[in-house]
């Protein structure tokens, strides 16, 4: 009855990749605006949606690689 135990393959241990640097990087603050003008609200704008872009990006191909290890 004991002898079922014995038998047991032992544990698989697969050790872990670190991730690839690139998608290790937190994103940047958002940016303030420099002053209350107009000009000065749409050159924020601009560079917040190409933070978000890059951001966005990285998280996607950080899902995808945590995707490919399964």
């Amino acid at each position: 009855m004991l002898s079922a135990c014995a038998t047991s393959s032992p544990p698989v241990i697969v050790q872990q990749q670190p991730l690839p640097a690139a998608l290790a990087v937190p994103c940047p603050p958002p940016v303030a605006m420099s002053d209350n003008s107009a000009d000065a609200a749409l050159l924020t704008l601009k560079e917040l949606y190409d933070q978000y872009g890059l951001c966005a990006g990285r998280l996607v191909e950080l899902v995808n690689h945590l995707q490919e290890k399964r």
